[in-house]
């Protein structure tokens, strides 16, 4: 697998199809921390919601880098198109990792906070930003031309996934009682936020929760989706 990866890595950078992405994240980030003091968690509330819109486009943009005949010779090196999708993913994961780094550390060093963060606060944060990525990878594999074939509507309906599980909060306020349960079967990216915006009065289960549930939805999806995969026998390339 570290064969697969470092294949994608060498196809990825060579594509330049993470450049607009980690660009519009790095400018982001800088203009952000323009203005300060800034408080500290809820700050690393907005970077990681942030951090998972551009886990989302980036795994979108990776999901189908190769070409048809291209990814056959790799499924054939590979041994799965399963294993390659797994590789992806991780990759991405990986590819999200040093952002993640960037959006955590940088304002901590530039004293772009109010006050100085603990290595508590750092550490939970940086726990958050690679939890919310990972969702956000997650959500966005289903969009894969093996799916819709369309890019342009694959690319609309992601972006509606997207605002819709930035909105969980508000659609809650909105549904009637009976229908809020449903609130569940989205992402919990609302969780996340919610803790980071009330860290100091959150208990250590809410603030570990928070890790667990982004991490084990994404994993959930994840699976669904390389077993539709394998059940499609998508596995058997032609």
């Amino acid at each position: 697998m570290i064969a697969i990866i470092s294949y994608l890595h060498t196809c990825f950078m060579r594509s330049y199809r993470y450049g607009p992405a980690a660009f519009v994240f790095f400018m982001g980030i800088i203009f952000v921390y323009s203005v300060v003091p800034n408080p500290v968690m809820a700050s690393y509330a907005f970077s990681t919601t942030f951090i998972f819109i551009i886990a989302a486009v980036l795994c979108y943009a990776l999901i189908d880098i190769e070409t048809g005949n291209q990814e056959s010779v790799t499924v054939l090196h590979s041994g799965s198109l399963v294993k390659l999708y797994v590789s992806k993913l991780l990759y991405c994961w990986l590819f999200t990792t040093p952002l993640t780094l960037y959006a955590v550390v940088f304002p901590a060093i530039f004293q772009k906070f109010d006050r100085n963060p603990s290595v508590e606060e750092l550490g939970m944060s940086l726990i958050y930003h690679l939890a919310a990525s990972w969702l956000g990878i997650a959500l966005a594999c289903w969009f894969s031309s093996k799916f819709i074939r369309s890019r342009v509507m694959s690319f609309l309906m992601l972006s509606v996934l997207v605002v819709i599980t930035l909105s969980v909060q508000g659609m809650e306020q909105l549904l009637p009682d009976g229908f809020k349960n449903m609130i569940v079967l989205l992402p919990p990216l609302n969780s996340v936020v919610h803790v980071l915006v009330h860290y100091d009065s959150q208990t250590p289960l809410h603030k570990l929760l928070a890790v667990i549930a982004p991490l084990v939805y994404g994993a959930v999806i994840t699976g669904l989706f390389l077993v539709i995969i394998h059940r499609r026998k998508l596995d058997s390339m032609h």
